[in-house]
């Protein structure tokens, strides 16, 4: 028998393809329809402007948008589809006209015939390149984020609200935990003083409305371990680095700066005290000498009582020279030791006060350098003088040079050099002297500590200037054998 559609019948299918006509092609995702078998039935005018093919040339191909190697999945995923397995879309990758590729977020719909049985598959594609790229250099901007605060030196701590998302290697260790993972999660205000905690707070809060760099600021630190350390903190807001706002916290260890300061003050003020000590005792030992000879005479003419002055006599003596032992330097064990290490460990200690005066310091090697024979504290300890020295003669900033020059067999040789205004060739010869200084403030003591540390050391101190050209002092240690 045979099948005639009525005049209204004809009418309705007429519209109902305008209206799928004008749906596939009025809409900004592309539009493909393929048989159960991948073949290509329809693609609207936006498949043709993304994939670059014409409508003729796509037609009754199977997947020609799909590369070879993800076919097999995708016939796959025709037959979960088909058997009614949910599917909320994918992001894959799509071919174009010349084998380029876009990224594509891709939606399938099955149509069935009258029976319910799937016989076509309507893919919805849309371009998402750009925002793909995006989120890739999001990643790696994220990736290279995470492994410079992985990497740092420096304890870094990101947090919000107040508890820790995120520590890195130098962070964990400072914090007392074996891993990252003991760190993480935890409150930060658990590792400060109570006491402590509101300042903390106020300055989080201010860096989060001001987006400004705190300062540091000292503080005590509590460990997992509850021992206690200086440190200093100072925090900045951090704009979806990680993915969402954080606070970023540097927190650096105060305890060896804290040792070194006052091992630095000590040291000065033993050596002023040592120099005052000789001072006296060379004034006290003068007059005495007079007066124990005079005694004698008088002894000689068997005076009374001169036994018992001359037993005074003696114990003066012997007091001015515990004064005598003050002012010598001490018996010390000299090691093999790395000039490199010890210069840069200077150099990190003195590094904030050269900020301070708007002071670069560098470090310059040449040559293989061999360890020396010294005690290394001293060693520090005239390096440090020395570098301060070169700081503060540059009152309106510049560089420190510190050169470090093994190109000799048999003496290490280290060279500091300032851009200050320099010294006045008359002064020069007066420099290591007690109490003779070229700065407003200055002994004199400190340069002649240096001196006599490395002429016991086996080594020299020299020192070239010239008056607008600046400054620079050189030391000439002998190698270890």
């Amino acid at each position: 028998m045979d099948f005639q559609l009525t005049r209204d019948e004809t009418i309705g299918l007429l519209k109902t393809k305008r209206l799928m006509d004008s749906f596939m092609n009025l809409t900004s995702d592309s539009i493909v329809v393929v048989n159960v078998d991948g073949t290509v039935l329809d693609v609207n005018r936006k498949f043709e402007e993304l994939h670059g093919w014409t409508k003729d040339e796509v037609i009754g191909k199977v997947l020609p948008m799909t590369p070879e190697h993800q076919k097999e999945e995708v016939f796959r995923l025709y037959k979960r589809i088909a058997a009614g397995e949910p599917y909320a879309g994918v992001e894959t990758i799509k071919l174009k006209n010349g084998g380029t590729t876009f990224y594509a977020s891709v939606t399938i719909s099955p149509i069935q015939d009258e029976q319910g049985n799937v016989v076509a598959f309507v893919g919805v594609e849309r371009d998402i390149t750009d925002r793909k790229r995006a989120e890739l250099r999001l990643m790696e901007r994220e990736r290279q984020f995470r492994r410079v605060l992985k990497l740092s030196p420096e304890a870094i701590v990101l947090h919000r609200d107040g508890i820790i998302h995120f520590v890195n290697d130098a962070g964990y260790k400072l914090l007392g935990g074996n891993c990252a993972e003991d760190i993480m999660g935890r409150l930060l205000t658990d590792f400060f003083d109570p006491a402590d905690i509101p300042v903390l707070m106020d300055r989080f809060n201010h860096i989060v409305q001001s987006d400004e760099c705190s300062e540091f600021l000292e503080i005590k630190m509590k460990r997992i371990d509850d021992t206690m350390l200086d440190v200093e903190v100072s925090s900045i807001y951090v704009h979806k680095q990680m993915g969402f706002p954080l606070i970023q916290t540097v927190i650096r260890d105060m305890t060896e700066r804290k040792k070194e300061e006052e091992w630095v003050r000590r040291s000065e003020k033993l050596s002023i005290i040592g120099q005052l000590a000789a001072g006296v005792a060379h004034e006290i030992r003068n007059p005495l000498t007079a007066l124990k000879g005079f005694i004698q005479l008088l002894q000689a003419k068997n005076t009374p009582y001169t036994e018992i002055m001359l037993e005074e006599l003696d114990r003066i003596n012997s007091i001015v020279n515990e004064f005598m032992t003050i002012a010598k330097p001490q018996a010390l064990t000299y090691t093999a030791c790395d000039l490199k290490p010890l210069l840069e460990s200077v150099i990190q200690f003195m590094q904030p006060q050269a900020l301070l005066c708007n002071v670069d310091i560098r470090l310059e090697t040449e040559g293989a350098v061999r360890p020396i024979s010294c005690e290394p504290n001293q060693i520090k300890q005239v390096l440090i003088n020395l570098v301060k020295n070169a700081i503060e003669a540059m009152f309106s900033g510049g560089v420190v040079t510190v050169t470090l020059d093994g190109t000799d067999e048999e003496w290490a040789v280290v060279r500091i050099t300032d851009e200050g205004e320099g010294i006045p060739e008359d002064k020069l010869p007066q420099l290591g002297e007690p109490f003779f200084s070229t700065k407003s403030m200055g002994t004199g003591l400190g340069l002649m500590v240096c001196q006599r540390i490395v002429e016991a050391h086996k080594g020299t101190l020299s020192i070239a200037s010239m008056v607008g050209q600046g400054t620079t002092v050189t030391i000439v240690l002998p190698y270890h054998r």
